[in-house]
């Protein structure tokens, strides 16, 4: 279990992070951070795809993966339907809990 959730923590903090690092044929076995960008696009046909945690086993199975080989991911990602979503951790974190508030308009 230890090992397993260095691994998560490790593998998260890459997969989230800022940096460009190829993986190449990896990139069908690991959801790193050039995979993951995708999933968080703007564009809806981009960001339902990617759904691999740590892997992309499912993905490959259900036909989800999105990597164009010929393109990059956007810089721009988020959720395009709700530009005042909060920008800080603890306004991230409270969301699911202030959803109908927010959708409201309060």
């Amino acid at each position: 279990m230890a090992l397993y959730t260095i691994w998560v923590a490790m593998h998260g903090t890459f997969q989230h992070c800022n940096i460009r690092v190829r993986l190449g044929a990896l990139n069908y076995v690991f959801s790193m951070a050039e995979l993951h960008r995708w999933h968080h696009s703007l564009k809806l046909d981009e960001a339902n795809a990617n759904y691999g945690n740590n892997i992309l086993l499912w993905d490959l199975v259900f036909g989800t993966v999105h990597y164009p080989r010929d393109a990059q991911a956007s810089s721009e990602i988020g959720l395009s339907d709700n530009p005042d979503f909060p920008g800080d951790y603890l306004g991230q974190v409270l969301s699911p809990f202030r959803w109908k508030e927010k959708r409201s308009g309060k």
